[in-house]
């Protein structure tokens, strides 16, 4: 029986006419290379499903049926599988049929071919390459099933710790507050100062909260495909959600006419939500300006969010993506440095990208991209 590790890496051999098959064999188990011989393509489909490291195959044992069944199994297999096949062609000369042949062949994409006759090292030589080549595959598997696996558990610990900080820090607010109400008069000018930076820190820990779990949220997003949704209700949406911040600041928006896109109606809101929030927080001393369009790009939305406020040194353009990254202290601007991180996460989720363009002082322009929704 084959053990997992040997199921990896043993090589599939298929040569069902004459002595091809145990010579290979007896060539790969002399260089102590585990080799198992199929009788029938049907029984090398089934021992690919259960594992391999390569495949050594007769030009003639397979049928152009064979090639398209091979080929469809390997469109099913993860991105990080890249089958080895090493194809021993049949002999004499070359003519129509085996250039044929061979060009049927190359949509298994990662092939070798070896001209008959071929010598003993040379197919131990050509394995061992598809072998070592095979191993990295394992390899970047084994890294991408870690690395999912650790972000899954700190992603967990932070919504949870999220999650359970929300109580004590309400608390904190609430009885600093009532503190405050009752024995404010009580304290001299020293004392309220430190029950404000008590009830500073306390809002500041719930806003906090609040967007590590709603980042921790875009991270859970699954790979479906929704239903379409429109964009403009989305976007009203978020317009209703910072309705006083808009009427206090007196914004002058426009936009158009927006489509129809493939995205959960909640992310896309989110997403408009905090570009617009950043626009009217980081606005300059002239009337805010804001202005929202979209055009089509392939089977994507290009959407943009034009502002003209202080703007973006360049050298930022991508820092401001990055979890907790601020330019401006809190004495200058609220907030906590994860808003732009959540649309970095939403927009990654759904396969599209968001990016930047701006000069300090020019005001800035936002871009997403995110699927179409047809039509």
């Amino acid at each position: 029986m084959y053990s997992h590790s040997d199921l990896e890496l043993r090589v599939l051999i298929l040569a069902p006419t004459g002595r091809d098959a145990l010579l290979l064999s007896q060539t790969l188990a002399s260089s102590n290379i585990g080799a198992q011989i199929c009788s029938s393509p049907a029984e090398l489909m089934q021992m690919l499903e259960e594992g391999g490291g390569a495949v050594m195959v007769a030009e003639e044992g397979l049928s152009s049926e064979d090639v398209s069944n091979l080929a469809i199994w390997l469109m099913s297999q993860p991105a990080w599988a890249d089958m080895p096949f090493i194809v021993i062609t049949s002999r004499g000369r070359a003519n129509a049929a085996t250039a044929q042949k061979a060009q049927e062949l190359q949509v298994l994409g990662n092939v070798t071919f070896l001209e008959r006759p071929v010598r003993p090292e040379t197919v131990a030589a050509a394995v061992r390459t598809a072998l070592r080549a095979r191993m990295r595959q394992y390899e970047i598997r084994r890294r991408q099933e870690t690395l999912a696996r650790v972000n899954s558990d700190l992603e967990q610990f932070a919504y949870s710790a999220s999650h359970d900080l929300q109580e004590p820090i309400r608390n904190i607010a609430i009885y600093s507050e009532l503190l405050n109400r009752r024995y404010g008069n009580v304290l001299d000018e020293r004392g309220k100062e430190f029950l404000d930076y008590v009830n500073e820190g306390a809002r500041r820990m719930e806003a906090l909260v609040q967007d590590l779990l709603a980042y921790t949220k875009a991270a859970s997003i699954a790979d479906e495909v929704p239903e379409p949704v429109d964009a403009e209700k989305a976007l009203q949406a978020a317009l209703s959600n910072l309705a006083e911040a808009i009427r206090q600041s007196d914004v002058q928006m426009n936009f158009g006419k927006l489509p129809v896109v493939r995205m959960r109606e909640v992310h896309l809101q989110q997403l408009f939500q905090n570009l617009i929030g950043n626009a009217i927080k980081y606005r300059s001393q002239e009337r805010p300006q804001l202005s929202i369009s979209s055009e089509r790009s392939d089977s994507s939305w290009l959407f943009s969010i034009r502002d003209n406020g202080i703007g973006i040194s360049p050298e930022y353009k991508e820092k401001i993506f990055g979890l907790f990254k601020r330019l401006h202290g809190n004495d200058q601007y609220e907030g906590t440095g994860i808003g732009l991180a959540i649309c970095q996460r939403i927009v990654d989720r759904y396969r599209g990208r968001i990016w930047v363009e701006s000069e300090p002082g020019k005001g800035s322009t936002f871009f997403f991209t995110i699927p179409a929704g047809g039509g």
